[in-house]
């Protein structure tokens, strides 16, 4: 079900809507990045994989499935980008 919105409130849906994606972005980068970095030095082993893998890229894999999902049902709203009030030819 689409939301009639006016081109103000699209702006900031769209501003929100990026706004978001870029954290979660970074969220997985810092959880990525830091455990990678933070345990490769251990030499820990787990099923014959570091423990610093096993924690950093499946482990962020699901961060960014959890953090798609939340932002699918509380941040992005769905709306049409077409300016249907002015109702009028774009080629006019």
């Amino acid at each position: 079900m689409k939301v009639k919105m006016s081109r103000e409130q699209k702006d900031r849906q769209i501003r929100k809507e990026a706004r978001a994606t870029l954290i979660l972005f970074f969220i997985c980068f810092v959880w990525n990045v830091g455990f990678a970095y933070g345990l490769s030095g251990t030499g820990a082993r787990l099923f014959g994989l570091p423990v610093w893998w096993l924690i950093s890229t499946p482990g962020m894999f699901i961060i960014a499935v959890i953090g798609v999902i939340y932002l699918l049902k509380k941040v992005f709203v769905n709306f049409d980008l077409e300016d249907s009030e002015e109702g009028g030819d774009l080629d006019a």
